[in-house]
């Protein structure tokens, strides 16, 4: 029997520091590998050697292309061209210009759509091009939520029948329930609400914020407020609300830096709450891994986040900081409340399986191979 030969961009998940849409393509990717199927060949392009691919397992080779500026449409479209896979896989980037005959593509948002003030002029051009182009070329569309499906049809006249919706997994040796209150990592910061994901203005960290010192300053709580993840755009706005605030306010405020992919569980699953105010989430990764963990999620009312959640969660109308204060005291005050969302986070976390991700994946594109 002859293999579908399956082409995948693999540069986004060769990044240092991954986050979104690099995690997703790394994820993908290894999943794909260790399904083992022997009716695929996988040929994975880079730009730098993939630390997690054996060199040793048939099936699965990496081709390593440096080149020094737009590698995808200059580099890969003359390796496309020069020896074409039957088709090709663009798991978190763009489709390349020559991207050969048969072309699949997951697309994760369009929250420049929605928020063009939170992106730069030059982002907001760059995506909406990609996303043009993308839409236009690729033969199937794998979306990562219904909300993203739908965003694709009415923003752009994608062909529903083209559209795939694939959900993410989670890392189950990472993410689950154990408390370490005695870590020496966990226990200077005694009982906290956590967010991750990057510190800039599309995920309303400002709406958190001034929810928290709204707590702080009409309860007497002793939980701090940790911020996980590097500066952004317009990271500004937060630094200088946190810098208006009061003393006693701000001690309780914790900015971490990057998190590790080693620490992130550490300090998600011995969280008291987890935060997610994102005025726009394709997904929102760290809504299952908060889940998984047995952290009960407060989230904002948008997007995609109810879908993931499905009623494992509290939603709060995304800019409303009082109503987020309110029910972050809920979470706080009320134990039948807090074990309530972690029993339902837990139940709504096990629906999300990389292996699930990865085989749907595959089937479309072997689908189109064959076609």
């Amino acid at each position: 029997m002859k293999k579908t030969v399956i082409g995948i961009d693999a540069s986004r998940s060769n990044t240092a520091q991954r986050t979104g849409t690099e995690y997703y393509s790394y994820e993908i990717i290894k999943q794909m590998i260790s399904l083992k199927r022997e009716s695929v060949e996988l040929r994975l392009y880079s730009k730098t050697p993939l630390d997690y691919v054996d060199k040793n397992q048939k099936g699965v080779s990496n081709r390593v292309m440096s080149f020094p500026k737009l590698w995808s449409q200059i580099r890969l479209s003359f390796e496309i061209l020069r020896n074409p896979p039957d088709v090709l896989f663009v798991p978190a980037h763009t489709i390349p210009v020559f991207h050969g005959k048969k072309t699949v593509i997951t697309l994760h948002d369009v929250g420049f759509k929605y928020y063009p003030e939170l992106y730069t002029p030059l982002e907001r051009i760059y995506h909406d091009w990609c996303m043009r182009f993308s839409v236009k070329h690729a033969n199937q569309i794998i979306a990562i939520s219904e909300a993203t499906k739908k965003d694709l049809i009415k923003l752009y006249g994608a062909d529903e029948r083209k559209i795939t919706v694939v959900y993410h997994g989670y890392d189950k040796k990472k993410y689950f329930v154990k408390k370490e209150p005695d870590h020496p990592k966990i226990k200077p910061l005694g009982k906290y609400i956590y967010f991750i994901g990057r510190l800039e203005a599309k995920k309303n960290i400002t709406t958190l914020i001034k929810a928290f010192a709204l707590l702080k300053q009409n309860r007497s709580i002793n939980h701090k407020l940790v911020l996980a993840g590097r500066p952004g755009y317009q990271y500004e706005q937060i630094s200088d609300l946190i810098a208006s605030l009061d003393d006693f306010i701000k001690k309780d405020i914790i900015e971490l830096g990057y998190v590790s992919d080693e620490d992130a569980p550490l300090f998600m699953r011995n969280a008291d709450i987890f935060a997610f105010p994102s005025n726009f989430e394709g997904f929102g990764m760290p809504l299952v891994e908060a889940m998984a963990s047995g952290v009960p999620v407060v989230a904002s009312n948008t997007t995609s986040i109810p879908e993931i959640l499905n009623g494992a969660g509290l939603l709060h109308s995304v800019h409303d900081h009082k109503q987020l204060s309110d029910m972050l005291l809920q979470l706080i005050g009320d134990k039948k409340s807090h074990d309530k969302y972690v029993k339902l986070g837990l139940l709504r976390s096990s629906v999300f399986k990389w292996d699930d991700a990865a085989s749907k994946t595959l089937d479309v594109i072997e689908r189109l191979g064959s076609s």
